[in-house]
Order: structure tokens, then sequence, then C-alpha cells
């Protein structure tokens, strides 16, 4: 599970990727489905950066990710940040 969490981002991305080829190969491309792929990728992406983040972070800095990633994709980044690293490497990192 820990190695799983790191690429949460990663699987993101992909599925927003999935949602521009498989409409694209069935002749459906609309902008639903383009507005839908582009905020998966985007939030695969940052949310990629925060949970590969080492440092732990202030509560300031925690709100304003969940500003950056949405609320509710937040808590997923989050969830699976806490556990990618354990306590003892984040206290080594920072």
């Amino acid at each position: 599970m820990k190695e799983f969490a790191k690429y949460i981002g990663v699987i993101v991305m992909l599925i927003g990727v999935a949602f521009f080829v498989i409409p694209f190969f069935m002749g459906t491309t609309n902008n639903t489905n383009l507005i839908f792929g582009l905020l998966l990728v985007v939030e695969g992406m940052l949310g990629h950066i925060y949970v590969n983040n080492m440092k732990k972070g202030s509560i300031i800095s925690n709100i304003l990710w969940a500003i950056i990633l949405l609320f509710v994709p937040f808590t997923v980044f989050f969830l699976f940040k806490k556990a990618a690293y354990t306590e003892e490497e984040l206290i080594a990192y920072n």
C-alpha cells in the first residue's frame, strides 16, 4: 500500500487521460469529457506534487493546498500521503 500511495497522483492523471482517449476513439468527444479529463489531469499532477512533498507542512500550508486541490481531492491525497510516509521518514527529512 505504501508504494501505491506514492503514485496516486499519476493514477488520477491516467484516469484523466482515459477521459480524453476513450471518447476520441468512440467518436463522441464533447466539451464535458474534455473538461473532466483536464480537471483530472491537473488534479493528478498537483496531487502527485503534494503527496511526494516530504515536508510535513503547517496548518496554513495545508489550507492552501486544500484550496488549490479543492477540498474533496485534498482529503484523498492527504490520506494517501499519510499512508505513503511514516512519521520517522518525515522527521528525518525535516
